[in-house]
């Protein structure tokens, strides 16, 4: 039998461990910042250094209480000056959200496009709480 695996991901940022964990306030909380399900925020057509930024910024402030989205991205300059790529800075971000449970990435397909889906099916746009 398989080990459970913890529900977040560590990160080691300037000496620091950071956790990233991927709770339901913290997709509802990029959801709502982009006004997009989870599932087309994490395409591969939409992810760049914005993305990159807010999936830090929501998947760090369970353990981080504050963290602004400006402190997100200053911690991913640290990683980059340590010689982190694109691909490796979306490492523990796809790992964290796939421990979720709420999220699993699909395997890349004949186009080469990575996707993903909502646990349950779901990949249609979030709605907002007055709706």
């Amino acid at each position: 039998m398989e080990p459970l695996k913890k529900p977040y991901v560590e990160i080691v940022i300037n000496g620091n461990v950071k956790i990233m964990k991927f709770d339901y306030n913290a997709v509802a909380d990029l959801e709502e910042y982009y006004g997009l399900g989870i599932a087309e925020i994490v395409s591969k057509k939409r992810i760049g250094f914005s993305t990159v930024r807010a999936l830090y910024w929501a998947g760090l402030k369970w353990k981080d209480k504050g963290i602004t989205i400006q402190r997100a991205g200053n911690y991913i300059n640290e990683l980059v000056k340590e010689g982190q790529t694109f691909e490796e800075l979306m490492e523990p971000v796809k790992e964290a959200l796939e421990r979720s449970g709420l999220f699993k990435f699909n395997k890349t397909d004949e186009t080469g496009e990575e996707g993903g889906e909502v646990e349950g099916g779901s990949e249609g746009e979030s709605q907002s709480p007055n709706e």
